[in-house]
């Protein structure tokens, strides 16, 4: 075909010749660009840790999905043990009628035992979690879910210490605060595990038995 020279020199292009408007390629969707790197993750502090927990938990498990706790956690299980233990008719009956140096071991031993009772929870937790394609740190799931256990549990023990452990104000709030418990663990195993809840909750299932018959439900003194 003649080219854009011809245009001068005929004056006009020749019969043959077809102008052909080229054709504009449709606008490409713009493509989600990562933000620059901008230096490590900013870890929250303990105490937002906590908060966050209770007023937003799904976006604080989100963001701290990689960061252990381990101080917040030994605290909170330790004081929660002890506070399971007076809650309960028949442990608290003893402690009070015992000596200091009966009553003061027995403190002890459950805050050396309570906490390490919970960190081996999680840890059987997370074994399964990777068993089922889990891809999360072992770490940041045993520290969190010895945090939710005590969170979901701390209204039970606010009612369990001022009434009787067969009242049924005990009995409702302590079920409301086992499926709490369960609901939180559930969604902690998926946000740090990345795991479909069918599974996620699957892997949490023998650290809730073994929580609801050790610490929630009063069989043992």
């Amino acid at each position: 075909m003649p080219d854009e020279t011809s245009l001068y020199i005929y004056g006009a292009p020749p019969e043959e010749y077809t102008t052909v408007t080229p054709s504009v390629p449709p606008p490409q969707p713009q493509q989600y660009q990562p933000p620059p790197y901008g230096g490590p993750p900013r870890y929250l502090h303990w105490k937002e840790v906590l908060s966050g927990l209770v007023l937003r938990p799904l976006r604080t498990m989100d963001e701290v999905r990689d960061q252990a706790v381990w101080w917040p956690a030994l605290i909170m299980s330790a004081l929660g043990g002890v506070l399971a233990v007076l809650a309960n008719d028949a442990s608290r009956k003893e402690i009070v009628h015992s000596t200091l140096s009966t009553s003061v071991p027995a403190i002890g031993i459950v805050v050396v035992m309570v906490p390490a009772f919970c960190a081996l929870l999680g840890l059987v937790s997370h074994a399964l979690a990777t068993q089922f394609g889990g891809n999360g740190s072992p770490t940041p799931f045993i520290t969190l879910s010895m945090i939710v256990v005590w969170i979901a549990d701390a209204p039970r023990l606010a009612v369990a210490m001022f009434a009787p452990d067969k009242n049924s104000i005990v009995t409702g709030v302590g079920l409301l605060s086992f499926v709490l418990t369960a609901w939180l663990l559930t969604t902690l195993m998926m946000r740090v595990h990345e795991l479909a809840w069918p599974r996620a909750l699957g892997c949490v299932a023998v650290e809730l038995i073994a929580l609801l018959l050790v610490l929630k439900l009063p069989l043992t003194s």
